[in-house]
């Protein structure tokens, strides 16, 4: 599993390069300052304990003061489980450094586990629990935005994550 977080990390950050590249100046990009629907987006990643590959979509609800809205639903799949998730996420955006935006976030979720084991046999199981998040986006120049996140499970799905993801 470290092998695969290590290669996906990589690319993640050969991906971001030309992105980064697209990147409008701070004044140019005009975000939004209200809470209200403003898109939707993908999320890739992978999880740790259980090891997973992890794919989803998120949803932008806008921000204001700093403070952004975002639930996500996850599907993840391996070591034996299937865990579909969903998750109320709240950031903190603080001020741009050069091209990129970092957060800190808090998010409350709740998933259903189905675990599929050769000798124990099969289970599923309701989580709910909270998840520690900080992470950058940077604007695209199409006024889309990416992201690269790092999350920590507290008494939910997945130890730990690393996703990356686009905003539509």
């Amino acid at each position: 599993m470290k092998r695969m977080t290590l290669c996906l990390m990589m690319l993640a950050f050969v991906f971001a390069a030309p992105a980064v590249s697209q990147q409008k100046d701070d004044e140019d990009f005009e975000r939004p300052k209200d809470f209200g629907a403003r898109g939707w987006g993908i999320r890739l990643g992978v999880g740790d304990d259980p090891d997973q590959i992890i794919g989803g979509v998120q949803l932008d609800y806008g921000e204001f003061k700093g403070v952004h809205l975002e639930p996500n639903i996850e599907l993840g799949i391996g070591d034996d489980h299937v865990t579909l998730s969903g998750l109320y996420a709240v950031h903190y955006r603080f001020r741009h450094i050069e091209q990129f935006r970092p957060y800190a976030g808090l998010g409350l979720g709740l998933a259903v586990v189905y675990f599929d084991h050769p000798i124990l046999g099969d289970d599923t199981d309701l989580d709910i629990g909270f998840r520690l998040m900080g992470g950058t986006n940077w604007a695209l120049k199409t006024g889309r935005e990416a992201f690269l996140e790092v999350s920590f499970g507290l008494g939910f799905v997945n130890d730990i994550q690393i996703m990356g993801g686009w905003s539509f």
